[in-house]
């Protein structure tokens, strides 16, 4: 349900923003996809960012620090490049990391004891 919800706000987002930008969008998908991690708990090209804490493990996923990136530009109002290239760039991460993975809600994990113990 949580994954319906966010899925349909970026595309009713995405329908708002245009067509423009749908090429944009697509060559980040793309290239998303090729740079991550193949499934979850995969390494992908790009490594992850796991912050250890304590017992837990912060899980920095890429489409939380673009979601994080996008608000701190629109509060801001500042743009690396045009709004509806820098949008449309970060919403397809974003997307890309809620629609391929299983585990994209999951930020904080407990540690696992038997690995530590290894």
């Amino acid at each position: 349900m949580r994954k319906k919800i966010v899925l349909i706000g970026l595309i009713a987002v995405f329908i708002f923003l245009g067509i423009f930008c749908y090429k944009t969008w697509l060559i980040t998908f793309t290239v998303t996809k090729f740079l991550s991690g193949p499934t979850e708990g995969k390494q992908g090209i790009v490594r992850s960012i796991i912050i250890p804490w304590r017992n837990y493990q912060l899980h920095f996923h890429h489409w939380l620090l673009a979601l994080i990136i996008g608000l701190v530009c629109l509060m801001r109002n500042s743009y690396i490049v045009t709004p509806e290239v820098f949008y449309s760039s970060l919403s397809a991460i974003i997307f890309q990391g809620i629609y391929c993975y299983e585990d994209w809600y999951r930020i904080i994990k407990k540690k696992n004891t038997l690995s530590a113990l290894e």
